[in-house]
């Protein structure tokens, strides 16, 4: 496949501004017959449910929506409307009007996956990362954006496209999946209101909460047991980080897919503000997942510093180097970010301990 980095905006002077940016994108999609869609690798709750309600939308409007994503969905979203249509691969031989590319900071995190240029024809990115990079041809890029089902919602009342039950559940799981279920600090009034309006086109938010919180297999208690063994009180008990290497999930007969959602146990640790899970990556290097309860720690911009990116309550990056070196490179970002944090004023606390 060919390169697609000419594409990459990297001056943010130059770059329009959201609503000028999703004009153009709906005039694109408006000429478009066959549109092609997809996401960074392994597509997460964002990613998925943006991906598909805006399949749903477009197949709804009498054009071709084809979903591509090189990694199988994560079995906790394949319940999804239109998932089942998925396909992990494209032919040379395809040609679409245009591309949209949903929920990705940064190309690279495309790794080789996007078809070449004359396949794509012009490329549409919507992105809410605010330490995202813009790229594409026409980058939709809004940091006030709960999650890219909040542009998604914005193109469909742009359109005139109604909202059905197909496309607002996926949708709604797009929006609480980056909201943390409303509890993150990027929850805004924007994001109550298109949840609102997702109930109203038939949403019932019990039923998906369901769907998500599936009842765990044997692996994953096993694999939740090793890993909360790990915990460790860090930056004054107000960072809990949580460890998962191979040997932990081949121990519990578990797969990586159980990890997920298991930086949140380190996040509601009592007197914890930051919640870190390491995890060892198959390729070299760990993983790091951030989750923050805190309005005062923008996780995010944490990971930002470390090469990665996310939102003010939840980031992620991939840093070089063994468990014990992340973990320690990681902690003294966190250290940074809280003495930072810190009022002029304020005296530091009588007793200070680090775990």
């Amino acid at each position: 496949m060919s390169d697609p980095g000419p594409r990459r905006v990297t001056a943010p002077i130059e770059m329009p501004s959201a609503g000028e940016a999703l004009a153009r994108a709906c005039e694109v999609l408006t000429r478009a017959e066959r549109i092609l869609l997809t996401s960074h690798r392994r597509p997460d709750g964002d990613g998925t449910g943006s991906m598909t309600a805006l399949a749903s939308l477009l197949r709804a409007a009498g054009k071709v929506a084809v979903i591509y994503s090189v990694d199988p969905i994560a079995r906790r979203y394949r319940w999804l409307p239109l998932v089942n249509t998925t396909v992990q691969t494209i032919g040379f031989d395809e040609r679409f009007d245009c591309t949209i590319i949903v929920d990705c900071a940064d190309i690279t995190l495309l790794g080789d996956t996007l078809p070449p240029p004359e396949v794509c024809g012009p490329v549409i990115t919507l992105d809410h990362h605010a330490s995202g990079h813009p790229f594409g041809d026409i980058p939709v890029w809004d940091p006030a954006a709960a999650a890219v089902g909040v542009l998604v919602y914005r193109i469909a009342q742009r359109q005139g496209w109604p909202l059905t039950s197909e496309c607002a559940v996926p949708m709604y799981v797009s929006l609480i999946s980056d909201t943390g279920g409303f509890r993150h600090a990027n929850t805004n009034a924007e994001a109550l209101h298109v949840g609102a309006e997702l109930i109203r086109a038939g949403v019932v938010p019990s039923t998906i909460a369901a769907s998500l919180e599936e009842r765990p297999s044997p692996g994953k208690l096993r694999l939740l047991g090793a890993v909360l063994s790990t915990l460790e009180l860090q930056c004054a008990g107000r960072a809990g980080v949580l460890s998962v290497t191979t040997d932990m999930v081949e121990g519990a007969r578990a797969s990586w897919e159980d990890i997920e959602g298991m930086v949140n146990w380190a996040r509601n640790v009592e007197g914890v503000q930051v919640g870190v899970l390491l995890t060892t990556a198959k390729g070299g290097g760990v993983r790091v997942s951030m989750r923050s309860r805190s309005d005062k720690i923008d996780v995010g911009k944490v990971c930002m510093g470390l090469g990665g990116g996310g939102h003010p309550g939840a980031g992620g990056c991939h840093l070089p180097g063994d468990l014990a070196a992340t973990k320690e490179r990681v902690v003294r970002a966190l250290d940074a970010a809280f003495n930072k944090s810190r009022p002029v004023a304020e005296s530091p606390p009588i007793e200070s301990r680090e775990s």
